[in-house]
């Protein structure tokens, strides 16, 4: 299980010491709400473009390979939002770490999801799915502190420089793990098909699809503009940092803790309605927005994990990147049609204003689901 620790210590140690104060770094640049938006959306956009042919060479190729390529290319990323002065400099950027991302998602799960079956102990996927997320929001934790002490003492565009080590120290870390080994044989044309059918004929999967989102995008709605939320109630960068730090550590702890059996289960099922509810108690006064941070965090954790262990049991090995992904594709359309709708919201009426209104339709949206699931397997 030394693996394991390897990538515990790997996304410990990816610091990005921007990431505190990022959307204050773009407004510094003198891009407005709409144009963060924009940006916002585009990257996923982007990402959802990028998915699938990623997903497939991780698979016919190696996940490892996938995951570590990953990592080297948020390197010119970094690079370039440090020497950005404009939009176009951020939107140069922005085309480098959504390439990065797209190798990273459904890559990395599935890598890790191969090493536990080898061992016979992918029953724990859940949980250490869950530690691997909160040893990450743990690096990000120190990152958003520290970066924020360097913001303020050597200036913003210092702290995006100095995360690029880091990265690169991340990279060569995860080069020690042993590779995965289940391959598909079909050419690239025929597995991407074979794909496709399995997830056309698989009500569970796509359901399970649909069923995240619902309970994802609320939350969403409020922790993309978070840092703009709060700048808005205390304008001070550093407390706004202070702030991120505490979100991060706050969902780290979540990710870490895990309550098992019926109480995950319970979660789960009832998070399209809790989570809404809670982004609207946000909207509806700033001092709410710690609460929603903090329970938001818990319940969406516990709700992931337990939809990752059903979603990851749902697929075979030889397609588990791609169909991961799919997945990544139709949650990063949503949430990059989602985040350019919302800052074109806030920019009109306001965070505050928008948050109401955005958490008052998932709410009927999550309502739909629970009497949904007499006929839906969630």
């Amino acid at each position: 299980m030394g693996y394991v620790r390897h990538l515990y210590l790997s996304s410990l140690l990816h610091l990005t010491f921007y990431s505190g104060f990022y959307l204050i770094y773009l407004q510094s640049l003198g891009l407005t709400k709409g144009q963060i938006g924009l940006l916002m959306g585009l990257s996923l956009i982007l990402v959802a473009l990028l998915e699938v042919p990623t997903g497939v060479v991780a698979d016919k190729i190696s996940k490892k390979a996938s995951v570590l390529l990953s990592k080297v290319l948020l390197v010119p990323g970094t690079l370039l939002l440090y020497l950005a002065h404009s939009f176009s400099g951020v939107l140069l950027a922005t085309l480098f770490n959504s390439l990065a991302v797209a190798f990273l998602t459904g890559a990395e799960t599935g890598w890790l999801y191969e090493l536990l079956s080898r061992d016979g102990r992918e029953r724990e996927y859940p949980r250490v799915y869950g530690r691997l997320r909160s040893f990450e929001m743990a690096g990000s934790f120190v990152g958003a502190v520290a970066g924020g002490f360097l913001a303020h003492s050597l200036g913003m565009r210092s702290a995006v420089l100095l995360s690029v080590p880091f990265a690169l120290l991340s990279a060569l870390i995860l080069a020690m793990i042993p590779a995965d080994t289940a391959r598909s044989g079909a050419s690239y044309g025929r597995h991407l098909l074979e794909s496709f059918r399995f997830l056309r004929n698989s009500p569970e999967v796509l359901w399970l699809f649909l069923y995240v989102n619902l309970i994802g995008l609320p939350l969403t709605a409020f922790t993309s503009f978070m840092q703009l939320y709060f700048y808005g109630v205390i304008a001070s960068v550093i407390a706004v940092s202070w702030i991120s730090a505490g979100y991060t550590l706050v969902n780290g702890a979540s990710w870490y803790v895990d309550f098992g059996g019926r109480a995950r289960k319970t979660l789960y099922r009832c998070s399209p309605v809790l989570i809404p509810v809670l982004t609207l108690l946000a909207g509806l006064n700033g001092y709410f927005g710690f609460l929603t941070l903090v329970l938001g965090s818990l319940v969406f954790a516990q709700a992931f994990k337990e939809w990752q262990g059903r979603f990851q049991r749902a697929i075979p090995d030889e397609k588990r990147a791609t169909i991961g992904s799919f997945y990544s594709l139709f949650a990063a359309t949503l949430n990059g049609c989602l985040n350019a709708s919302i800052g074109w919201l806030y920019g009109c009426v306001g965070i505050m204003k928008g948050l109401v209104a955005i958490s008052l339709f998932f709410l009927g949206a999550g309502f739909l689901a629970l009497l949904s699931k007499g006929i839906r397997k969630v």
